[in-house]
């Protein structure tokens, strides 16, 4: 099966459209940025007006139905916007991670389009897809990350508000002070029922009295973390996603989202494998090229081939997503668990290859503009959205093996 695309005269046009978009309101010069974690708010603040922008011409969820403000877009004029945008992340001139998104969050809008009425997609939708809302999925607790069963949060329905307690934890990625428009927090609605029976899902408005915000000092991640708490936050009925006590089918849905079920579309330059290869290729050691030593040349193979099935399991992904490929229920789990895999491989082979000059952040030294350093430090980060051993439970269960197999 090919993967890769093959576009047509007028998607082509259709490219010359998008890039002067991203021209006219990219940076005009690189940013030497590249840490979620100290992402300015001002970069915050751009790349939401540019979310924004993007949402009025439909291209903010190019995928979705334009009768819930989406752009109803097919996938190759998707993969057109992908790849253009990637390209210009590479080119350092776009606000960097969560910063930048181009495209809204499925891990926000899946769980709502798999299980919401049509009243709340159609009161919702438009606000996620047009770029108006940012939301934290506020799903880990303190004492609940991987067993999502185990959250403490309770939802109590009291007249036309859910009354919301509890505390959720590493969440968000907007820098401080900027807080987000909502939070989409499952809580427990009925303590009397089994397990996976007993959550439900809302959209709580952000700035309802009752919510307090702690920015999180962290080693790593993939953005800048907030704890937050509510207290007695009275949390409108009509916020409810979906129906009541039905709330673990929506974070599956959101789960799998999350795991990578809808594929990724990026030119190979984007990969820091890639970049990293030409770095060893052109930079010097003992008088030659580092990449001229056997054992570099040895790891440089490996993190290459591991690369490339990220990259082509991610188009098959796409591929499954779009309706090109019937779909197989285990794949996004399967690209999930590899990309967990391998990046504590990246990490330790980035070290074996150039020691501790991965570890450098000094503007001067650091390499790659400091994406090397980034990774190693990020590298054992493997526990977001799943430890990679929950990863394996889960794909498991989509082969049809072990307790709670699908077909048995």
């Amino acid at each position: 099966m090919d993967f890769e695309f093959h576009y047509t005269a007028e998607q082509e046009e259709f490219r010359k459209e998008v890039r002067a978009f991203v021209e006219e309101n990219a940076y005009k010069e690189p940013l030497d940025v590249v840490d979620p974690m100290r992402i300015p708010p001002e970069m915050w603040n751009k790349g939401r007006e540019i979310q924004r922008k993007l949402g009025a011409k439909g291209w903010y969820a190019p995928g979705y139905a334009k009768e819930y403000g989406g752009g109803g877009l097919d996938r190759e004029h998707r993969a057109v916007l992908a790849e253009e945008f990637a390209k210009i992340r590479l080119e350092r001139r776009w606000p960097v991670a969560s910063a930048g998104s181009t495209e809204v969050s499925a891990i926000h809008a899946s769980g709502l389009m798999s299980f919401g009425t049509e009243d709340q997609k159609k009161r919702l939708l438009p606000h996620l897809l047009s770029g108006e809302w940012y939301g934290f999925q506020a799903f880990t607790e303190p004492d609940a990350g991987t067993d999502e069963a185990s959250m403490k949060s309770t939802a109590v329905r009291k007249g036309d508000v859910y009354v919301i307690n509890g505390t959720k934890v590493f969440i968000g990625h907007s820098p401080p002070p900027i807080h987000p428009d909502y939070l989409y927090w499952p809580a427990v609605t009925d303590p009397t029922a089994p397990r996976h029976e007993n959550i439900s899902a809302f959209f709580v408005p952000g700035d309802l009295p009752g919510i307090t915000y702690t920015p999180l000092d962290l080693i790593a991640a993939e953005g800048s973390k907030w704890e937050v708490t509510c207290e007695d936050v009275q949390c409108p009925a009509d916020r409810l996603i979906g129906e009541e006590n039905k709330g673990w089918l929506v974070t599956q849905a959101t789960l799998a989202a999350e795991h990578g079920g809808g594929g990724v579309v990026a030119p190979r330059l984007s990969s820091l494998t890639l970049r990293f290869i030409d770095y060893c290729k052109n930079t010097k050691r003992n008088g030659q090229p580092i990449s001229r030593d056997p054992k570099v040349q040895d790891l440089l193979v490996l993190l290459y081939i591991e690369d490339q099935v990220s990259r082509l399991w991610g188009l098959r992904n796409f591929a499954m997503a779009s309706g090109q490929v019937p779909r197989v229920r285990y794949t996004g789990t399967q690209t999930a668990l590899h990309n967990k895999r391998h990046s504590p491989e990246m990490g330790k082979a980035f070290m074996d290859i150039l020691g501790p000059h991965c570890l450098i952040d000094d503007p001067e030294l650091k390499i790659l503009i400091g994406e090397v350093e980034h990774q190693v430090r990020l590298a054992d980060v493997t526990h977001i959205g799943g430890t990679p051993e929950t990863q394996q439970i889960m794909m498991s269960r989509g082969l049809g093996l072990g307790r709670g197999a699908a077909g048995g």
